[in-house]
């Protein structure tokens, strides 16, 4: 049986059909039970709320996470990324401080052959700038995804992004009508975030909003999984 596939979550879930990658916030590594899939990086949010000296032993903990860590379950750094609206806080200042802090994970995504899954609002074209001036060439995936086709397709035409839709296709329907239709399905993921719902449910909605058969779904993604994180 093809499992399904759920890119990012902030939950643990422990059931054989499914396959996910939980986020892991660096300073609670400690006290996670890591004996599955997840992905641990520095959040942007997280950057607005601390000191720069914070931020700075952040990134240090996470490169001596990256370099003794031969767990075959840390599949990805992240979420990292970029966020303009500062978490709701107002500091719009820290934006610069976020971008250094995203490229130091870009390169440590690069050293250690780590996909990244990114953060991003109102942040696309920053995104596609800064793939370009690093020359990255792991994978990229954006997590929760509710852009417009126009900054779909802009991303869409850098190789190695990926884009992962969860909220969407319960919140704006019509909006996800026209991302399904758009984002070829080798380049899409699914994904449930802080929801409580079943990855399973989603699968659901997109079938509906799409027609694609579920098993279908299921195989591609199975698929682009393998083909970014190897043999399970």
């Amino acid at each position: 049986m093809i499992p399904y596939i759920n890119i990012h979550t902030h939950n643990h879930i422990d059931n054989k059909e499914i396959i996910s990658i939980q986020n892991i916030d660096i300073d609670n590594i400690d006290n996670v039970d890591v004996s599955h899939f997840y992905s641990i990086g520095i959040h942007p949010w997280n950057i607005c709320q601390q000191t720069t000296d914070n931020s700075q032993q952040s990134l240090s903990k996470l490169s001596h996470i990256l370099r003794f860590s031969d767990s075959q379950f840390l599949k990805a750094i992240g979420e990292c990324g970029l966020d303009r609206t500062g978490s709701g806080n107002g500091k719009m200042g820290d934006f610069e401080i976020q971008k250094e802090i995203f490229i130091k994970q870009i390169e440590l995504s690069e050293q250690y052959y780590k996909p990244l899954i990114i953060h991003a609002v109102r942040t696309y074209p920053d995104i596609i700038s800064i793939r370009k001036e690093t020359k990255a060439r792991q994978p990229w995936i954006i997590h929760g995804f509710q852009g417009n086709e126009q900054s779909a397709k802009q991303l869409l035409k850098h190789s190695g992004i990926y884009l992962s839709i969860g909220e969407v296709l319960f919140k704006n329907e019509n909006r996800a009508k026209r991302l399904l239709e758009i984002i070829p399905s080798e380049r899409l993921f699914l994904e449930t975030d802080v929801a409580e719902r079943n990855i399973i449910d989603v699968y659901e909605r997109a079938f509906f909003l799409s027609s694609i058969e579920i098993e279908k779904l299921r195989s591609i993604f199975f698929d682009t999984f393998v083909k970014i994180f190897g043999q399970i």
